[in-house]
Formats: structure tokens, C-alpha cells, sequence
């Protein structure tokens, strides 16, 4: 897949708001909010890293350095080595960690304060697709979330998660199953 068009699936994803209303447009969105400012550089970060282009993500430097500095000064940890699929988004931007070697899939949510870990140096989270994450969760070890899942707020996540669910609490267990007219 192109940059632009993970890009602009990022962007889309980005600027719709789960308010209703009507999205501002992502150029001024980019200025405005640090977590659309945090996917906008990762996205093209890591599109040359997946592309193993040495010489622009030498050219990008600068770039990289300003990422560490955005993310760090928000407490999230977020490399652009990890895998996220395009329609990415960040809400607020604060206290995220995401386990460089987990893989996130497409049009996926995390809220502040998330954790996807490892609890040990072979074992990571895999994110399906059309994923909500909700503030405050945590999914930790070898686990898989299936596509369509929403994780509530302040779940514990430690075994795998079956598609089409909705999942809560600590430890998380299901909460709802969603039937095709739910999704």
C-alpha cells in the first residue's frame, strides 16, 4: 500500500469524531492536535523503514528526532518500527505504550493511557482490524484480538479475544457478542 494512501486512511479515521458534528479539515487538525501530529510523522516514518529507505530516514532525522521529542514529552511510547495498519488514531495522545514487536491491524482505536506489552521477549499482542480500545486498558503477553472487538475502559486483557465482541473488565471477559446487524 502506498503512503498516500495510508495516509489518507489515518486522516479519515482521524477526523471523524465519535461526537457527531462536522470534522475539521487535517491540515488544521495537524496543528492543532498532537495525537494527529503523532500518526502523521509515525505514518511516514515508518513507511520508509518498512521500505528499508536508508538514505531518506537519514534525511529524516530531524523528523525522528522531533517524533522522540512529541512522544516523549506525551508519555507515549510509540516507535515507527511497530506494524499498524492504515486508519490508525489517537484520541488524546497521553501514556500510550505499544510494544514495538506487537502488530496492530486496520481502522483501530487506543485511547490515553493504553498498554499493548509483552510479558516476555517472544510473546506480543496481535490487533485485528476495526478495533476500539478504550482509556486505560491493557493488553499484555501472547494474545490475539480478533477484528471488530471493543475493549471497555480499564480492562485487563490476557487471553485471546474471538471477533465480533465486545469485552470488559479486569480480567476482561465478554460482555457481547455483536451480530452481523451490530457491526
Amino acid at each position: 500500500m502506498k503512503l498516500s494512501e495510508k495516509l489518507k486512511a489515518d486522516i479519515k479515521h482521524l477526523t471523524t469524531s465519535s461526537v457527531g458534528g462536522k470534522p475539521k479539515p487535517a491540515f488544521i487538525l495537524f496543528f492543532i492536535k498532537k495525537a494527529v501530529r503523532i500518526v502523521v510523522i509515525y505514518r511516514v516514518l515508518n513507511h520508509f523503514y518498512l521500505n528499508r529507505n536508508k538514505v531518506a530516514l537519514l534525511l529524516l532525522s530531524p523528523l525522528k528526532l522531533y517524533f522522540r521529542l512529541m512522544t516523549s514529552r506525551y508519555c507515549t511510547d510509540i516507535s515507527y518500527k511497530t506494524k499498524i495498519g492504515p486508519g490508525f488514531k489517537l484520541n488524546h495522545s497521553y501514556g500510550i505504550i505499544v510494544n514495538i514487536r506487537s502488530t496492530i491491524g486496520e481502522n483501530v482505536y487506543l485511547g490515553h493511557n493504553v498498554t499493548v506489552g509483552s510479558n516476555s521477549p517472544s510473546k506480543f499482542p496481535k490487533i485485528g482490524n476495526n478495533v476500539t480500545i478504550f482509556p486505560g486498558s491493557i493488553i499484555i503477553g501472547d494474545v490475539t484480538i480478533g477484528d471488530n472487538v471493543t475493549i471497555g475502559a480499564g480492562s485487563l486483557v490476557v487471553k485471546d479475544v474471538p471477533a465480533n465482541t465486545v469485552v470488559g473488565g479486569h480480567p476482561s471477559k465478554i460482555l457481547r457478542t455483536l451480530s452481523n446487524i451490530d457491526i
